[in-house]
């Protein structure tokens, strides 16, 4: 039965790409398809669905890249004039060729793919799991926000990816019989554990394998525990943000130097200026050296692509280190604003990428309006100094009965201009100002826009460093008083 009929329904404003053949990319975890663009436009980073030539939907995946000829361009558009037209070169990771049909398409989501996609996902046969699994069992090997489709990782006309073929059959032997030995597992690379998951489902999808969920829990929890003890990880961070680049809902996190530094090539094809982090075991100069997942937990950062460019693998952050929220909720003044640090990651991001396309004023509006929601249910710790009387701090409070005052700090830029410090945590807050020196005020926005005055705010100037000047503090005042409105009504 027909799941969707691409040619009964337009994709109205969205893009229409006519695939007419697939490449493999050398020494990478992409394919390319060329084709044509019919109807709209798109640029790197973009969702796409892919159609089979009856129009049924096959699978999701993101556009990476865009060639033309041998140039890679910021945006590919339906009315492109020149030598090549319309046609390009499109860049997909975490796809297999075998998976890419002949004569299809990409094309926009839509609701209605999505749901088709939902469905399907939902009709494909899993095997039988006892209640007590379900229970203690913290993934399930088929969940699609876990586990690429396909095999994400290069492939020629025999499939080979970046280990190899002869490496890639010697590592198939693990998962043959009827269960995996943990044991042997253990001298794997994490690289190598990945392509195990991934050969596992590619094989099942071929032929059900009625202990495949066992074997992938088996693999998936060798995985964690190789990334919690790795000797050392690796970050891309964005130079706009300086925080990990978000990649959809996704950050991506390395197991080594040679790969994260390949997607730093790959991503300054779009102009994007990232550096690699690494960051050693037990040895982090993040905020309060905290450990690279309690770091993620703070910025909000819940999943994340393993490996992003050759054997990759989605995982949740709170399955690496459980404890982060317990651990954050026992400070002695627990502040933290992981929603809002994302939000804030997404926009600075898109702000400060130099590039221009159609959509770019429409993404950058719908990110600082999110960014701004979160702002304005947010809380602060602002510096504080307390001169005179009893600084309770084990209470959280102060004595204010006698001749006391506060200090609150400014910091100022090349300009002149004066701003109050906000901390969305208390790793950031320790970033500037020790706390055997300094106390902190907790405010919500509205205290802060209210202390501002004539100055502005900045909110973590160390990492973000969000300016909020006096424009966006009007605009910002506005919106406060429209949810104050809304909510008294």
């Amino acid at each position: 039965m027909r799941l969707f009929s691409f040619g009964k329904k337009k994709q109205g404003e969205g893009f229409e790409f006519a695939i007419n053949d697939t490449y493999a990319v050398k020494d990478s975890g992409s394919m390319v398809v060329t084709g044509k663009l019919n109807q709209g436009r798109f640029a790197p980073g973009t969702l796409a669905v892919c159609l089979d030539r009856e129009g049924n939907p096959l699978f999701r995946c993101r556009i990476e890249g865009i060639e033309q000829g041998t140039q890679m361009v910021k945006i590919a558009s339906a009315d492109s004039q020149g030598d090549y037209g319309a046609h390009y070169g499109v860049r997909l990771g975490g796809v297999s060729r075998r998976h890419v049909p002949e004569d299809g398409f990409l094309v926009s989501e839509t609701p209605e793919l999505l749901e088709a996609l939902e469905e399907k996902e939902a009709a494909a046969p899993v095997p039988a799991r006892s209640a007590e699994r379900e229970e203690n069992s913290r993934i399930l090997v088929v969940d699609p926000e876990k586990f690429h489709k396909g095999v994400p990782h290069e492939e020629e006309q025999e499939n080979v990816g970046p280990l190899g073929k002869e490496r890639e059959e010697e590592l198939a032997l693990f998962i043959q019989g009827e269960a995996v030995d943990k044991e042997k597992l253990e001298p794997l690379t994490i690289q190598e554990t990945i392509f195990l998951l991934c050969r596992l489902q590619q094989e099942n999808r071929e032929a059900e394998d009625p202990n495949y969920r066992e074997k992938g829990q088996a693999i998936y929890e060798t995985i964690l525990k190789k990334l919690r003890e790795a000797p050392a990880l690796y970050l891309t961070l964005d130079e706009g943000s300086s925080l990990p680049l978000i990649t959809g809902s996704t950050v991506d996190v390395y197991s080594s130097r040679e790969l994260a530094q390949r997607a730093v090539e790959f991503y300054g094809k779009q102009y994007r200026h990232l550096f690699v982090k690494e960051l050693p075991e037990g040895k982090t100069d993040l905020p309060g050296r905290i450990h690279l997942f309690y770091w993620l937990y703070y910025l909000g950062m819940e999943r994340i692509l393993v490996d992003n460019g050759s054997y990759q693998l989605v995982v949740r952050r709170q399955d690496l280190m459980p404890e982060a929220a317990e651990k954050a909720a026992k400070s002695q003044v627990p502040v933290i604003n992981p929603g809002l640090r994302f939000t804030m990651a997404a926009y600075l991001e898109e702000a400060r990428w130099h590039v221009s396309y159609p959509e770019r004023e429409e993404n950058l509006k719908k990110k600082k309006d999110r960014m701004d929601v979160a702002l304005l249910g947010a809380q602060f710790l602002v510096p504080m100094k307390y001169e005179g009387g009893n600084l309770k701090r084990g209470e959280n409070r102060i004595d204010m009965s006698g001749s006391q005052s506060m200090h609150f700090p400014r910091v100022e830029n090349n300009r002149g201009q004066y701003f109050i410090p906000l901390f969305t945590d208390w790793p950031e807050f320790r970033r500037g100002y020790r706390r055997d020196e300094w106390a902190a005020v907790v405010l919500d926005l509205k205290g802060a826009l209210r202390m501002a005055d004539k100055d502005g705010l900045v909110v973590n100037p160390l990492t973000e460093n969000l300016i909020l000047g006096q424009e966006e503090i009007r605009g910002l005042k506005e919106k406060q008083a429209l949810a104050d409105s809304v909510r008294r009504h």
